[in-house]
């Protein structure tokens, strides 16, 4: 078969010269997931056309890898692939360049039948890429402390911005988290405090005061001490006026004494008295 010289064509592009016999037109496309980072593949996808119209058969192929679009040096050995089928213009092919890209710019050179097509193509973009995120462990960043595949959360990278309304409930808070440095002053008023949660260990001295007290929510049982039943006879006649001195026995300088009227008491006429 007759060819003459041949042409590349850049990515998503065609030469097209009336003079040429044959032209070559080569597209970069996805790649295909690899296990180590050391063996980064990627599917190399280009169309071949002899005479204006899709080529048939097969070609001699050959892909290099430099590291400069002109001259430059050869970066790892080459991939020959003989006798390469060509169906319609069309063909695919999956390259493999052991240890080669290390984040550098690279540039693929096709050759066809020993003829480099040229310019060469910058590929360093979609297989560095590949190579990158199909390592099997790589250093964490942003919000992220370790290596993948298991990175955590670095300290203090959830702030309040990160945390939804109502997230944080009281199961998720550890024991003695809140201290009073954590609430704001008013924060707590009587609807958050829960029954029972306020003995006397937690209130200061002198912090309950008459102010405070509800009328008639002290009554005897609440006050500190023992008290003691007694009764008191007196026998009083009718619009006496006198002054009576009662003894009670047991009766302490400080002791607060309560007087009450026996249901049933009988009250002579005319007689005033209090409760």
């Amino acid at each position: 078969m007759n060819r003459s010289m041949l042409y590349p064509t850049r990515l998503r592009a065609r030469v097209r010269q009336a003079s040429e016999a044959l032209l070559i037109a080569l597209a970069l496309a996805g790649t295909t997931a690899f296990a180590e980072p050391q063996l980064p593949d990627f599917i190399y996808q280009g169309r071949l056309q002899q005479n204006g119209a899709p080529a048939n058969g097969t070609f001699d192929l050959s892909f290099a890898l430099y590291d400069a679009e002109n001259g430059g040096n050869q970066v790892g050995p080459a991939i020959d692939e003989a006798d390469y089928p060509v169906d319609d213009g069309l063909f695919s092919i999956s390259l493999a360049f052991p240890g080669a890209f290390s984040g550098t710019q690279l540039y693929l050179q096709v050759s066809v039948d020993g003829v480099p097509m040229l310019p060469r193509q910058p590929i360093a973009t979609t297989p560095v890429a590949q190579f990158t995120l199909s390592g099997t462990t790589a250093p964490a960043g942003g919000d992220l402390t370790g290596t993948y595949p298991n990175p955590s959360i670095a300290a203090g990278a959830v702030g309040s911005a990160e945390l939804a309304g109502g997230a944080v409930t009281n199961a998720k808070m550890a024991d003695n988290a809140v201290t009073a440095f954590k609430i704001a002053t008013d924060a707590v008023g009587s609807s958050e405090i829960a029954s029972g949660a306020v003995g006397s260990s937690e209130l200061a001295n002198g912090a309950v005061g008459t102010a405070q007290l509800a009328n008639d929510s002290v009554t005897r049982g609440r006050i500190a001490g023992g008290y003691a039943n007694g009764a008191i006879t007196l026998t009083v006649s009718a619009h006496d006026c006198n002054d009576y001195n009662a003894s009670v026995p047991g009766v302490q300088a400080g002791d607060i004494p309560f007087f009450a009227i026996q249901a049933g008491a009988t009250m002579p006429q005319g007689m005033i008295s209090s409760r």
